[in-house]
């Protein structure tokens, strides 16, 4: 599974925005919920207020009931239920639906209600009553219950000589929940889409530093040690941490740089020395008796300076191919006129050795001759020293549309898998022991890469089992500058 730190943020923004959004989309419903209630409460009660503070009549609650189908219409009968009953429970009035709508089900009683009271008209008008018509009585209205039904808010409320219990349909408070209820389960969809997206966005523009940091890690070269982060538009909190990585840049190019002169500088300066011993060996090595010890000394100490020699060469190509500067001399370069000589150096190292060629015939490139001559000259001298003399080794040269492809193989000792991706490393060897039996320095390989990526090609091994070990090198048919 990919771990990506833009889909954590986008996905930590949109758990965290979505669970608010839902809680607040809950605690709204729920709320408006309980505003409608109470809205509803209140209406309830403003209904019977007035009509329920006095004494009325027997046949009052049936007009009480026809003015709310005046007010309301004929809806007013499938909104309301309404039942009047006395101290002792009998109904004085009760409406057409109240047991079709409210069957079996349970009523609060309504709370003992205050005695009536009958005011002094100076408590009533604020002015001494002048005549001796007693006032009228006030009934004083005890608290009032609630409670929800089906989809029927009933309240009963009671005065010293009857009981009310009005009721009032929820229908129209429940649709408009559900028109919220349904707006919400559309909007936060789409609200989770745009935060998906902003989230993104917001990843994505918070780790454009980061990007910018790979983006010059990747630039980052043996050729190219002078890349720097770029900081003028950076956040303070990446500035610090883009300081540091340019510093450690600076470190490494000098580090770089001097390990690349020491070498360069050591190779020069030990050329002219083994020169001037190799001729004094070799001058030696002729004035010696033959068969003497003096000149088997004198032969295998050449020997010695040869190789060091050959040593030294090589680090001096490897320190320019670090550095950049490997002298590249191309030209026109006949391939395979060079891989049908390169047949004939095998047959000249081991005459016992069969080889195999598959040449194209024509094939050109455009190269330095004598460093791709190095190339094919260590894979083919690799071949023949670790094939052990199990015949064929096998060589290949092809036109492609990448360029053109040449191949090698060989039979016998093979690369082990815990080596295979170390061998071109400088210096690798995977004789541990690095006896002379097998002769190498471990810098073939290394500087055989280092050749081929300067031709804008590559070589790599291909494979290496039981049966055989194969390279392969692919080289374009000119090189642009």
């Amino acid at each position: 599974m990919i771990r990506s730190f833009k889909l954590k943020i986008a996905l930590f923004s949109v758990l965290l925005s979505g669970a608010m959004l839902l809680a607040f989309g809950l605690f709204f419903l729920q709320m408006s919920y309980k505003i409608g209630i109470d809205r509803t409460d209140r209406e309830l009660r403003a209904l019977v207020d007035a009509d329920m503070s006095k004494s009325q009549p027997s046949n009052h609650w049936n007009r009480f009931n026809d003015s709310l189908t005046g007010f309301f219409g004929e809806a007013a009968d499938k909104q309301f239920l309404l039942r009047i009953s006395d101290k002792q429970n009998q109904p004085l009035f009760e409406s057409a639906q109240w047991e079709e709508e409210l069957v079996g089900a349970v009523l609060p009683s309504a709370p003992e209600a205050p005695p009536a009271e009958r005011p002094s008209e100076k408590q009533r008008t604020g002015r001494q009553r002048k005549s001796d018509r007693p006032p009228p009585t006030v009934l004083p209205l005890g608290e009032a219950r609630f409670i929800t039904i089906n989809s029927w808010r009933i309240m009963t409320v009671g005065n010293a000589e009857i009981t009310a219990q009005l009721g009032i349909s929820l229908d129209s408070l429940n649709a408009e929940i559900a028109r919220f209820r349904n707006a919400l389960l559309l909007a936060v969809p789409v609200a989770l889409l745009l935060m998906i997206g902003g989230g993104w966005l917001l990843a994505q523009l918070a780790l454009r530093p980061v990007n910018t940091i790979a983006r010059t890690a990747k630039k980052v070269t043996a050729l190219h040690l002078d890349e720097r982060i770029p900081a003028t538009k950076a956040d303070h909190e990446f500035r610090q941490l883009i300081d540091i990585i340019n510093e450690m840049l600076n470190r490494l190019e000098a580090s770089f740089q001097q390990a690349v002169r020491f070498s360069a500088d050591a190779a020069h300066e030990l050329k002219t020395p083994l020169t001037i011993l190799q001729g004094e060996l070799e001058n030696a090595l002729q004035a010696a008796a033959d068969g003497s010890a003096d000149q088997r000394t004198y032969k295998e100490s050449l020997d010695e300076v040869q190789r060091l020699k050959s040593i030294i060469r090589k680090l001096l190509l490897l320190a320019q191919a670090d550095a950049g500067r490997l002298p590249l001399n191309f030209q026109p370069l006949e391939f395979s006129k060079m891989i049908e000589n390169l047949v004939e150096d095998i047959g000249i190292l081991n005459p016992d050795l069969e080889t195999v060629a598959d040449i194209q015939p024509g094939v050109t490139i455009e190269a330095d001759a004598g460093l791709i001559g190095q190339i094919i000259q260590n894979l083919a001298s690799n071949a023949v020293k670790f094939s052990q003399g199990e015949p064929p080794v096998t060589l290949s040269l092809k036109q492609k549309d990448a360029g053109v492809e040449f191949m090698i193989s060989n039979r016998g000792q093979t690369i082990p898998a815990e080596d295979r991706c170390k061998i071109f490393d400088r210096f690798y060897r995977t004789d541990k022991a690095r006896s002379r039996k097998t002769d190498g320095t471990g810098l073939g390989l290394s500087l055989a890469r280092e050749i081929a990526l300067a031709h804008r090609g590559t070589l790599e091994l291909m494979e290496s089992n039981e049966d055989i070990t194969t390279f392969r090198l692919i080289l374009p048919e000119a090189v642009n500058d």
